[in-house]
């Protein structure tokens, strides 16, 4: 089986998730390419694909949505998962479970109309201090945000065996189509 795992990144932290991810599935599945979103001229040649971007602004970047728009077509004939990677667990702790849920609901909107999804995934990725101007950076603090490696590694490798389960099944349960999950 020949998967892609594809990813937009702004700093570097969804490219090493979707390279973790590829990796921990080659075991599994055989030959698995973990290529930037940017690079991938087309997905004819993939039984099956995992996207990943970085949020900004409550958005996937550009290229990701951009990657979609262009390949909905050959994306909707195969089985596709999507991860983001957003700060939602850097947020102060009363605002983490809305922050996330919000996050989910509105990629949601967005990623779903033209390609079904088998599931989506939000991970916190990296969150450094110097990403952010002094004076919010000192407020972000006091109301209890939090900086640093903020990834869920287990639950990195949760989600992607998952996926790897799924697909080490016969033919028949990888059919396009949404799974709950």
């Amino acid at each position: 089986m020949t998967v892609l795992v594809a990813y937009a990144t702004a700093l570097g932290s969804t490219r090493e998730i979707a390279q973790h991810m590829a990796s921990r599935m080659a075991g599994a599945l055989g030959e698995v390419e973990c290529r930037s979103v940017e690079e991938v001229e087309a997905v004819s040649r993939y039984e099956a694909v995992v996207v990943g971007s970085a949020i900004h602004n409550q958005a996937w970047l550009p290229p990701a949505l951009l990657f979609f728009e262009h390949h909905a077509r050959e994306l909707a004939n195969r089985p596709v998962w999507a991860f983001s990677v957003g700060m939602a667990d850097a947020l102060p702790k009363p605002f983490r479970r809305r922050g996330a849920a919000l996050q989910q609901k509105r990629l949601a909107e967005v990623l779903d109309k033209e390609v079904p999804l088998r599931d989506h995934k939000i991970f916190s990725g990296v969150y450094q201090a110097g990403q952010m101007p002094a004076p919010l950076r000192t407020v972000f603090r006091l109301v209890g945000g939090r900086f640093g490696d903020l990834r869920d590694w287990a639950a990195v490798d949760d989600w992607t065996d998952q996926i790897t389960d799924q697909l080490a099944k016969p033919a028949s349960s990888t059919s396009s189509g949404s799974i709950t999950g």
